[in-house]
């Protein structure tokens, strides 16, 4: 066991050899089951149209369908959370005391002081799992109780604040993170990413408004939100927050002028002023994380160009109304702007998705249709798997000749993470009629 010093009341214990399965030297809690690049250089789009003035104040502009002009001020990782895997010193059940002990001193307050100063100790943690909670410049730290991670739940829980990824880099904040808990006696066994938010500043001269979004987004029918100040949209949402992708857009540039914490963004735009700063965000969550494979550090940093390209171009995107088909439209050039700056995160590859780790398996659907099959042949007084197989087909295929098959399968593809685009050979249903043949034109 390594020998330990004392600084403040909590043991600090000289770095053990660790072990990352990240491969660095170095919100919300993810549901039981779900474990199992910092700034990159500002860069232009190419432009389509000029700039404008960044001078004037923030004002409201009217909806412009054909926007040009977006400049990237900046893009990179925003948000990173992560559950780390940790075997604690011998000292854990004492540092366990200190830690409850400090937790009540804490309470009614905003944090108790620790180490002269160095991170706080707050009177409450985050329930289930992470009894307390320590605060750091850069980031917070939630630990469970337990020496040694349990049913595969990291025992430790961190988010690195906005300013660290931005200022210091991904990299750097993740080695700082393994730093911290390496001084507390923990042996670092794997590092798991939780949540990342991926983000990009655009310059757009004529301020975005929600008719414009709604009018030019596909895919058009997932769920959406949106907050306005009287006529003034601030931010868009699409996905619900709760889902395992959401996209939010939303006026940057007035969140860092209004809030007065954040006026460091402007260095880094290198702009006068936050006038027509857009924010363009993609939060991922620990399902889609792991079905896109990415269950570490390392993982995490060789995706996010290709996590970028994929998320713009087939998750979501802007499009000019020239085609009753969406995936046929044009992308609007503001969006082209968006999409080419994927190199700019990282390199761009191809996304591999785990199929067989998806929450909703495909055995499931054939065990609850073959149910089904039972209950509606028993109604039906038909005594044969096979004929009643058929006439339940037949009975299908009518029923989606009435609907909008195509449509439904984009739904569910893309709450699910997958690519919700289709042809009309994926779609059509044999013996049912088409859209077509109905006078009707499939989006």
């Amino acid at each position: 066991m390594n020998e330990s010093t004392s600084i403040g009341d909590l043991p600090v214990m000289q770095p053990p050899i660790t072990v990352i399965e990240s491969g660095l030297i170095c919100g919300d809690d993810p549901a039981p089951g779900e474990w199992g690049g910092g700034p990159v250089a500002s860069a232009e789009a190419p432009p389509t149209g000029e700039a404008g003035s960044m001078a004037s104040s923030i004002t409201c502009h009217a909806p412009f369908s054909n926007l040009v002009g977006w400049k990237c001020l900046l893009s990179g990782v925003d948000t990173l959370y992560l559950g780390i895997y940790v075997e604690w010193s011998e000292l854990w059940s004492e540092q366990v005391e200190l830690l409850e002990a400090g937790k009540l001193e804490a309470t009614g307050t905003e944090g108790l002081p620790v180490n002269d100063g160095r991170f706080l100790i707050l009177p409450s943690g985050k329930p289930p799992n992470y009894r307390f909670h320590l605060q750091f410049p850069a980031f917070h730290f939630y630990l469970s109780h337990r020496k040694e991670p349990q049913k595969g739940t990291p025992n430790v829980y961190v988010c690195i604040g906005a300013k660290s990824l931005w200022l210091a880099g991904l990299e750097a904040s993740v080695k700082q993170v393994i730093d911290e808990i390496t001084l507390l006696g923990g042996n670092i066994l794997a590092v798991k990413p939780s949540r990342c938010d991926l983000a990009a500043d655009f310059l757009i001269p004529e301020d975005l408004s929600l008719d414009f979004l709604l009018s030019h987004r596909v895919p058009s029918h997932l769920e959406v939100s949106s907050h306005i100040q009287g006529d003034c949209l601030q931010t868009f949402y699409q996905g619900a927050k709760s889902s395992p992708i959401q996209l939010r857009i939303y006026d940057k540039g007035l969140e860092v002028e209004k809030g007065g914490t954040k006026q460091w963004f402007l260095d880094l735009w290198r702009v006068p002023n936050g006038d027509h700063v857009w924010r363009i965000e993609f939060q991922l969550r620990r399902p889609i994380l792991k079905a896109y494979k990415v269950n570490s550090i390392a993982e995490l940093t060789a995706n996010l160009g290709t996590l970028w390209n994929h998320l713009t171009d087939m998750w979501f995107s802007l499009r000019l109304p020239d085609d009753a088909n969406t995936t046929r439209r044009t992308v609007h050039p503001g969006w082209l702007a968006v999409q080419m700056i994927d190199s700019q995160f990282g390199e761009v590859g191809e996304l591999h998705r785990d199929l067989e780790n998806h929450p909703a398996d495909a055995a499931w659907y054939i065990a609850h249709v073959s149910g089904c099959l039972a209950g509606y042949a028993a109604r039906r007084r038909i005594g044969t798997v096979e004929q009643a197989a058929e006439e339940m087909l037949k009975a299908i295929r009518q029923h989606w000749s009435r609907r909008d098959f195509a449509t439904e399968y984009s739904v569910r593809s893309i709450k699910l993470g997958y690519d919700g685009q289709t042809t009309e050979e994926d779609c059509g249903l044999p013996g049912a009629p088409s859209a077509g043949d109905q006078g009707g034109q499939r989006p």
